[in-house]
């Protein structure tokens, strides 16, 4: 054990550095600083602060969260208003979510989308070749740490509400999305421009259905996260916008969030683009940017070397096969008798013969020796097949052995002759 101690103590001292980085670390590591937008997640990139100013937005009517899909929990008509919203990094929807968000606003509901990608098959739906038939793709994309946000009409616009984007305690350069100018034009159902990021648009509306319903598409999900709202400004954009819903119940869309890489690989192969697939660094990619992740890792790469380095050291010794138990106790009596026999001991020899028939019988018939009773000759007597009177002399046989001072070799050879009759005749 002695040469083996270094490698233990190797061993505890890397888990306590762990734990210490884990535990004491940069405060601003304890954050999960990806986008996940959800509702439940008070970490800087989710939706909690939000999601709880929308349930009490129209304190008169209902809040509900989707949690099972649009098409099991979206109302299928109504006779008053009511908006479905969506905020998430990017969202996925098959074809029967498609269709009753579709036949949702036909009915004259608002839908409230903020998304860095729209799923394809509801922009087909929406625009597919409605200016100068130009194609729907997906949202461009501008990288800088810093962005001016603004409305267009008079009432709501100002000299604008800038944003620095802030991951880990650091401002760092963002993609911030927008809809290229190539998809508004002169059309009668056209979408129509409402707000912009940096002049480029990222708020727009589409009407749908002959019932007054709209879409609301917005490009850019971080004005509404945790960390925005932090923002006193962010929270005065944030109420402008949700100020184009209309007064009515609000449907949250919990279940239709997917991450962007996903959005985007499922909206090409759909569009007939190519067909690419989330490459495997994207996935350790996500993964490393998730702390609780990220720690999950770097520990389970770590116990392998452990488990490698301590296995390089130390091979387990082979176990040798054990034999079977036997049962001795036969051979033992049988000795004991044998040096009695040679003692000229004949009373214990006497005994030793009787140990060794009780054993017989607890063996052999699985009977309880300790209580010799009628009960107990009635049982041996049918297990056996001796008959009774047999039995009955080795017993008496034993019990006057018993009460004697002294044993002759002939009441010996006689109390042999009557166990040797048992033997020979029992089943």
């Amino acid at each position: 054990m002695g040469d083996k101690k270094p490698f233990y103590i190797l061993g505890v001292a890397a888990a306590v550095l762990l734990l210490f980085f884990i535990f004491l670390g940069d405060d601003s590591e304890r954050f999960d600083w990806s986008e996940n937008y959800e509702a439940e997640s008070k970490d800087p990139f989710g939706t909690f602060v939000i999601n709880k100013v929308l349930s009490d937005y129209f304190p008169s009517n209902k809040f509900t969260e989707i949690k099972e899909g649009l098409d099991e929990e979206l109302p299928t008509s109504s006779d008053t208003n009511s908006n479905y919203v969506f905020v998430g990094e990017s969202m996925f929807l098959d074809s029967a979510d498609v269709a009753s968000l579709l036949n949702y606003v036909s009915e004259g509901n608002t839908a409230f989308i903020s998304s860095k990608t729209i799923p394809f098959d509801l922009m087909f739906e929406l625009y597919y070749e409605e200016c100068n038939y130009e194609p729907w793709e997906d949202y461009a994309t501008i990288s800088d740490t810093f962005a001016i946000f603004n409305f267009l009409h008079p009432q709501l616009k100002n000299e604008g509400y800038p944003y620095w984007f802030t991951s880990g305690g650091e401002i760092v350069a963002y993609g911030w999305n927008y809809i290229d100018s190539a998809y508004f034009c002169a059309e009668p159902h056209s979408m129509i421009q409402l707000g912009t990021i940096n002049d480029q648009v990222n708020f727009a509306k589409k009407e749908y259905g002959i019932n007054g319903g709209s879409f609301y598409l917005h490009t850019t999900p971080m004005n509404f996260t945790n960390m925005a709202m932090l923002d006193k400004t962010e929270l005065v954009y944030a109420n402008k916008v949700f100020s184009h819903l209309t007064e009515g119940d609000i449907y949250w869309d919990e279940y239709s969030r997917v991450g962007e890489g996903f959005g985007r690989a499922y909206n090409q192969r759909r569009s007939g683009g190519s067909n690419r697939t989330i490459a495997s660094e994207e996935s350790l990619k996500y993964i490393l940017a998730q702390p609780s992740l990220a720690w999950a890792w770097y520990l389970m790469i770590g116990m392998g070397f452990l488990y490698l380095f301590f296995r390089a050291k130390r091979k387990q010794r082979i176990i040798p096969v054990l034999e079977q138990n036997e049962n001795t106790s036969f051979e033992f009596i049988s000795t004991i008798g044998r040096l009695y026999f040679l003692q000229n001991d004949h009373k214990k020899l006497c005994q030793q013969k009787m140990k060794l028939f009780y054993a017989y019988i607890r063996d052999r018939y699985n009977l309880n020796t300790t209580k010799v009773d009628d009960e107990f000759m009635t049982k041996l007597i049918a297990k056996s097949e001796v008959p009774s009177p047999v039995l009955k002399k080795i017993f008496d046989f034993h019990k006057n052995i018993k009460s004697s001072q002294f044993v002759s070799e002939q009441t010996l050879i006689d109390f042999h002759l009557r166990m040797d009759e048992f033997y020979k005749n029992c089943k």
